[in-house]
């Protein structure tokens, strides 16, 4: 919570036409960082807030700082870790926007802010890592799929970002272990593809070179009443974690 330390505006407006209602959008802004900077924890002031949604704060080429829905607060990284931002850094904004119905006839402008929240640099000199696991393009058919990743050196897990790309009736996400024990990770129940956040656990979980992080995504149901959804991101699952 709190002032960040860093607000990057947008380096100009982006505006939605009469009759556009809805499109993401990604914008590079500057960060300006002469030196290596740390941070702990990333958010967005939207500058119109009808028409700003939903937003993914990243580094170019980097981590993901934060995922934005509006009404969370900013949450910092636990026991200490960061993510690393190299001097000249550029932030890699990706921005859903959608009008609020009355305004569909009408051009709209916003001009969002990134508020960076820094911090001294981990006791390790280690940044926070990702681990992607990618999943299957998913078909029409309500098959499960399952699909895994393993890590390449022992890892302290600090959180969690898996994406959709259809909605899921279940995605049970565990390691499994050499001689075959599993220790779970993360469990959702109908979830969403809008659905895009992270989340931290309440324990930084250990894991050992080797483990295998394996997913078990059973699609839901199709739904004629549902309203369709955009299509904006991939099956996939993101390990946040420290190198030990």
């Amino acid at each position: 919570g709190g002032e960040p330390d860093v607000k990057i505006p947008m380096a100009a407006e982006h505006t939605l036409p009469a009759g556009t209602m809805e499109e993401t959008k990604e914008f590079l802004l500057s960060t300006g960082f002469t030196e290596v900077k740390w941070v702990k924890a990333a958010d967005l002031m939207p500058g119109r807030t009808s028409m700003v949604r939903d937003a993914v704060v990243s580094v170019e080429n980097g981590p993901v700082l934060a995922a934005w829905v509006p009404g969370h607060e900013a949450t910092a990284a636990p026991s200490g870790a960061a993510f690393k931002v190299p001097a000249g850094a550029k932030i890699k904004l990706q921005v859903h926007y959608k009008k609020h119905w009355q305004d569909e006839q009408e051009s709209r402008a916003d001009k969002s802010i990134v508020g960076l929240y820094l911090t001294d640099a981990p006791v390790s000199g280690r940044e926070l890592q990702a681990l992607a696991v990618n999943g299957p393009t998913s078909g029409e058919a309500p098959e499960t799929h399952t699909f895994s990743g393993t890590l390449k050196t022992a890892a302290r897990v600090v959180a969690l970002r898996p994406s959709f790309d259809r909605a899921y009736q279940t995605v049970d996400v565990h390691a499994v272990l050499q001689g075959g024990r599993k220790v779970p990770l993360l469990q959702l129940r109908s979830a969403q593809p809008q659905w895009y956040r992270r989340y931290w656990l309440a324990e930084p979980i250990e894991l050992p070179a080797g483990a295998r992080v394996e997913i078990v995504a059973t699609p839901a149901p199709p739904d004629e009443f549902a309203i369709p959804i955009p299509q904006r991101y991939p099956l996939q699952v993101n390990l946040d974690y420290v190198a030990q």
